[in-house]
């Protein structure tokens, strides 16, 4: 079970927020829902910008985020927040990258945390799927990510800073608009599905597909700062509410007919069968680019279906300080496939149905 909420304070003063990772799918939907902070945001690559922000560059894989000492410690003066979201994401790293992003750099955040002046609590973007193991070779890359985030959240609890941790699900488009700052595996499986690539899908079509949208994300982390929740974990997952995955694939599929793709719905099989029986003969005579496709999506269906386990969820604690509610998920599902869609050169089409 979600660990209840400890350590609330209220406070009303206008305060100082560090963030990390602002340019990603978490912090870009984040962004905007700090409007009453003073946003700071550490930035490596990608620029972002806010009537409240003001950015620093930096890179959380250095020491002292590789600033001056001066500016690390004017910096550390300013804050009394920190939220970390910067990761490294992706499943097929094998150059370390995964270990130097996401548990080298929150070393790093760890320690400004400690050293900031008004010894701010740290509020830890982890994962929901943290505690993944592989099922045999398939799953095997994505778990080095679980197991990236998992180290990352010891260091966390290690560390001696106050701290929350925070589980995102799957995150997909906002709600409403279906806006994303970069398509991810669930977007990878909805173009596979709109292909006609995916005749067959094993895994069982009851299992729980658990995903969240991205400003249901940005609010709850959002209110738990806002409350100045000091320590805890929490889930931001659908839990209970996730959608079968037989629900969610209909969704992709009725969008796309609507849209005049002819796809078919794909059939579901008993895994064990597609490894021992089908899979070594229908992937074998794919094209190489095809199959490399397939692959990545079982990647991500074995990691993120969990062998029909539904996630725990926080989102009714969190609802208690003012966070939203989990909105429809079928019609979220929808504005996230049409976002895809529409930027995926159907737009067209998109706009002559809805004419």
């Amino acid at each position: 079970m979600p660990r209840q909420m400890t350590g609330w304070v209220p406070g009303t003063a206008r305060r100082t927020v560090l963030l990390t990772g602002a340019s990603g799918v978490v912090g870009r939907a984040l962004l905007p829902r700090l409007r009453d902070f003073d946003v700071v945001c550490l930035v490596h690559r990608s620029p972002v910008s806010g009537p409240n922000v003001t950015t620093v560059p930096g890179d959380i894989t250095r020491p002292m985020f590789g600033l001056a000492e001066r500016a690390y410690a004017e910096l550390a003066a300013r804050v009394d927040a920190v939220i970390h979201c910067a990761a490294a994401t992706g499943f097929n790293r094998t150059d370390g990258s995964l270990e130097t992003t996401n548990v080298t750099g929150t070393e790093h955040v760890t320690a400004f945390a400690a050293a900031a002046a008004a010894k701010p609590v740290l509020y830890h973007v982890s994962t929901a799927f943290v505690h993944t193991t592989a099922a045999g070779d398939r799953g095997r890359t994505a778990a080095g990510y679980a197991a990236s985030k998992a180290a990352a959240e010891q260091v966390v609890r290690s560390s001696g800073v106050p701290h929350v941790i925070l589980r995102p699900s799957v995150v997909i488009g906002d709600s409403g608009t279906g806006e994303i700052a970069a398509f991810q595996g669930l977007h990878q499986v909805v173009g596979g599905l709109f292909a006609g690539i995916v005749p067959m899908i094993p895994f069982d079509s009851g299992w729980p597909i658990d995903f969240v949208p991205a400003d249901v994300v940005a609010d709850s982390i959002a209110c738990v700062v806002e409350n100045r929740v000091s320590e805890g974990e929490f889930w931001i997952s659908a839990g209970e509410a996730a959608m079968s995955l037989e629900e969610g694939v209909a969704v992709v599929v009725e969008f796309a007919r609507g849209l005049g793709v002819r796809i078919d719905m794909p059939r579901f099989v008993p895994p064990e069968m597609f490894d021992r029986l089908i899979g070594p003969v229908f992937l074998d005579a794919l094209p190489g680019k095809i199959r490399r496709n397939i692959l990545r999506m079982l990647e991500f269906f074995t990691i993120y279906l969990q062998s029909g386990q539904i996630k725990p969820s926080s989102l009714d604690e969190l609802a208690v300080l003012g966070a939203r509610p989990l909105p429809d998920q079928r019609e979220s599902l929808r504005n996230s496939v049409r976002y895809w869609a529409a930027r995926n050169g159907y737009a067209q089409a998109d706009t002559e149905r809805a004419a």
